[in-house]
């Protein structure tokens, strides 16, 4: 299941640790404009993103995420996408 990434608690941590986005997005193996866009609620992260990010900020998955995707959001929100486009 799909958690959905908290891309506000995501930079409110980082901001907290002092460590700038490219120093985050450099320590967690991404690159700067990945981060960028999950901080900005643009892009959903992947498990492995949730990892290293919680990994970084020395706290829980949980708490860098706002729960469970709901079933099929995934299939509207790329339908609305790619009738944007």
């Amino acid at each position: 299941m799909a958690l959905r990434t908290d891309g506000a608690e995501i930079r409110r941590r980082r901001e907290l640790t002092g460590m700038t986005l490219v120093e985050f997005a450099k320590a967690t193996g991404y690159t700067l404009n990945y981060a960028s866009q999950i901080e900005l609620g643009n892009v959903n992260a992947g498990p492995r993103f949730h990892r290293a990010a919680a990994s970084q900020l020395g706290c829980d998955i949980a708490d860098i995420t706002d729960g469970p995707i709901p079933w099929g959001a995934g299939k509207a929100l790329a339908a609305s996408r790619k009738s944007a486009a």
